[in-house]
């Protein structure tokens, strides 16, 4: 009947199984990460990343269309302080006296910098020990030191299986004319004053608690000013939804950046903004505060260095993203049945063995057509039909809803029902040709969905992996 319909659905769909094109109207726009290109990513960009690229995935499954972009802040005092920051350690590398600025960088990282500048510039560009940088050679630092740490962040994410189709530069913004243009635009549209030389968004007007500086009386802009204009131009790339995934801490900016384009007569209704709390990482019982190289966090490379990138993506989708989240390094490397990701994976691995020992013993191929001549008598196989049925429904909800979370919990389920249907029922020498070609479609098509999810996931389905027993 209908159980045995899905597993013909399964079989003639193969990778492609899923929701098929229910969203195949939209087209997205999806932001996420935008850190601060001055010092290495950090395991809370890291769980933004993961959950940015896999609700992309889930969305291409559901048959949307999507970009992936990455707002580089390379305009502004922090990215100055960074290549002055770059400056004394390269000055100090030559033996020179060397002073980081008030707001500078201390990490290890601005050491490596120091030295590719050294390489690529030669140390004729610094100038004499009494002397200054000119302007002109601080604005050739601050590019290199920015597409150098751009380069490394983009390294990281490779790592974690996480790619962008854009880097946009705030620079470029600037240099457009965007930026004056829209403080030109929120001044006659009456929501500004200027009080003590600054420009004030009248926020209050909307709602806020206060109003907000848009421009310091030193004609420097804040936050909010550039990011009005970024968010304008994105409109004007005629998306159906804007996606905005940031951190816990970038709540009230995302408010009065909506509050601002809402006052530009801005379609703010495509605009969607998704809060990712933040993590905190264990070792069983016991909080990892610090970390050995890159101050008082720790750096996604350090994370990557400790745990796979599956093992880190399958457990930062293990929550809701308004959730905080304990990620507990020794569970992540563990591999017993504890462990969620390797559950799910070796339930997967279990399957390929299956089919591996039926093509051994000669059984014939998988068949979705045969299954339905023999029936599906058991409720073993009838429990394990229904949760692969459900899965299309899962990816389509997981779109929507923006919860890729709700996909990893699914793929526990059905990593259950494999699990519960392996240990009981035999597959080769079942007892009857009947039995053993339900059965062995069934395995086929568990296999085929615990792959497919574990891709919209980004994670991988290992063929073959070894047991260790939980302890």
């Amino acid at each position: 009947g209908v159980w045995l319909a899905r597993l013909a659905e399964i079989e003639a769909h193969g990778a492609q199984f899923g929701p098929g094109r229910t969203l195949s109207e939209e087209h997205f726009l999806v932001e996420f990460i935008s850190a601060n290109p001055t010092g290495p990513l950090v395991v809370a960009n890291a769980r933004a990343a993961v959950f940015g690229n896999s609700l992309c995935r889930c969305l291409e499954a559901a048959g949307a269309s999507v970009e992936r972009e990455y707002l580089v802040n390379d305009a502004g005092a922090q990215v100055r302080n960074l290549a002055l920051s770059v400056e004394a350690r390269w000055r100090e590398a030559v033996g020179r006296p060397f002073e980081i600025p008030k707001d500078g960088y201390h990490g290890e990282y601005v050491r490596d910098l120091a030295a590719k500048a050294r390489v690529h510039f030669g140390d004729a560009f610094l100038p004499s020990p009494d002397l200054q940088l000119e302007p002109s050679k601080i604005e050739e630092l601050v590019e290199f030191s920015v597409r150098a740490m751009v380069d490394r962040q983009g390294d990281d994410l490779n790592r974690l299986g996480v790619s962008f189709d854009r880097f946009f530069s705030e620079h470029e913004l600037h240099a457009a004319g965007k930026v004056a243009e829209t403080l030109k635009d929120l001044i006659a549209a009456g929501v500004t004053v200027e009080r003590e030389g600054a420009v004030w968004f009248l926020a209050t007007r909307f709602g806020d608690e206060k109003d907000r500086v848009l421009m310091k009386a030193d004609r420097q802009p804040t936050y909010t000013l550039p990011d009005v204009a970024y968010h304008r131009d994105k409109f004007r790339r005629n998306y159906t939804c804007v996606v905005n995934i940031v951190g816990a801490d970038h709540i009230v900016e995302q408010g009065t950046l909506r509050q601002a384009l809402t006052a530009l007569g801005e379609p703010v209704d495509r605009l969607e903004v998704i809060i990712v709390q933040f993590v905190n990482l264990k070792r069983g019982t016991e909080k990892v505060v610090m970390s050995k190289r890159a101050g008082a966090v720790v750096s996604l490379a350090e994370l990557l260095d400790e745990v796979s990138p599956d093992a880190a993506r399958f457990f930062f989708l293990l929550r809701a993203p308004s959730s905080h989240l304990d990620f507990d390094l020794e569970l992540a490397k563990a591999r017993t049945m504890d462990n969620p990701v390797y559950y799910v994976q070796y339930a997967h691995a279990r399957l390929c063995s299956l089919l591996e020992r039926a093509r051994e013993a000669g059984l014939p191929p998988p068949s979705a057509a045969a299954a339905a001549r023999a029936g599906l008598a058991e409720d073993d196989a009838r429990l394990l039909l229904r949760q692969l049925a459900r899965y299309p429904l899962v990816v389509e909800q997981a779109a929507r809803g923006r919860a890729p979370h709700l996909l990893a919990h699914e793929l526990q389920e059905l990593a259950n029902a494999v699990h519960q249907f392996y240990t009981r029922n035999r597959v080769v020498g079942a007892g009857s040709p009947e039995l053993e070609a339900t059965r062995l479609a069934l395995v086929a098509a568990a296999r085929q969905v615990l792959a497919n999810g574990l891709a919209v996931l980004g994670v991988t389905a290992p063929e073959r992996m070894e047991r260790k027993e939980s302890s």
